[in-house]
């Protein structure tokens, strides 16, 4: 039996108490991190994951479990209004193995916990890494080019859109995939300025999916309005979404923007897809 909360709108950045309450899983990683501090100035939040979160803010709960316990991720999950599901394992050569527990059985007790406690709105971290064996010389690719991953990782991506589009339309909550490319706070490196989006911007991008909380589940990329981008952007569309950040501005090095661009040839997985490709020819 689903148990809906009632509608709350998004507090804004002026203390407001009436804020919505925000899971995010694998919140002690990198994205994690650096989001939470943007992410709480307008929802409280419940922070998941078997690392260690340290101080909290005020509007902060930490729970140190991994995402494979069923009770701490009913814990996790009984106070949520919306997830932000970033808890993954991957590397460039992860096996199938590896990534069944967390990218797999952890996403379904995740799920049908948000069915029992009536989450209204389920974000996933999604990845380019599905599109990985694409060339650069094959962009921009749009939301409709068939999936080509690079390896388990990917393919636990893909798994887990399919997943979420499942549950949206069986149990009629808000799901959304934000096929992420690169998210830091500056550009490192050349391949990065065509897939790069700011943490800034994918903070308010979170923001704006559980306002505008649209039905059913879309997936989308998401990326910058930089040079020559490997991926569209039109998924912003639907939700009214601009990014304000460009990757040009946010260079980590500026003679970054006068170097030589990368080669056509080059696949857009980088080192994720260059070490998976060697496997076929050992």
């Amino acid at each position: 039996m689903k148990i809906r909360h009632p509608a709350r709108s998004v507090a804004p950045q002026n203390g407001n108490i009436d804020r919505k309450t925000l899971l995010i899983t694998g919140a002690a990683g990198s994205v994690g991190t650096a989001l939470r501090p943007l992410l709480r100035r307008d929802f409280a939040l419940v922070l998941l994951d078997t690392n260690d979160l340290g101080p909290l803010a005020a509007n902060e709960r930490a729970i140190k479990a991994s995402i494979t316990d069923a009770g701490a991720v009913e814990n996790a999950v009984q106070d949520a209004d919306a997830i932000l599901h970033l808890a993954a394992v991957h590397d460039f050569d992860i096996s199938f193995e590896q990534t069944l527990d967390v990218n797999y059985r952890g996403m379904i007790l995740l799920l049908d916990a948000a069915v029992r406690h009536g989450v209204e709105s389920v974000i996933f971290a999604s990845s380019n890494h599905g599109w990985g064996y694409y060339k650069v010389a094959d962009t921009p690719l749009s939301d409709r080019d068939p999936p080509r991953p690079d390896g388990w990782y990917g393919i636990a991506k893909l798994w887990g859109e399919a997943t979420l589009t499942f549950y949206a339309e069986t149990y009629g909550f808000s799901a959304t995939s934000l096929r992420i490319g690169n998210l830091n706070d500056t550009v490192p490196d050349q391949h990065r300025i065509h897939m790069w989006l700011s943490y800034a911007d994918m903070a308010r991008l979170v923001g704006t999916i559980i306002d505008r909380h649209l039905p059913g589940h879309r997936a989308f990329f998401c990326n910058s309005n930089g040079p020559k981008p490997f991926f569209e952007n039109s998924g912003f569309d639907q939700l009214g979404f601009i990014p304000r950040d460009t990757p040009m501005d946010h260079l980590s090095d500026p003679n970054l923007a006068t170097s030589p661009d990368i080669s056509p040839d080059n696949d857009l997985g980088g080192g994720f897809a260059r070490l998976n490709r060697q496997l076929g020819k050992k």
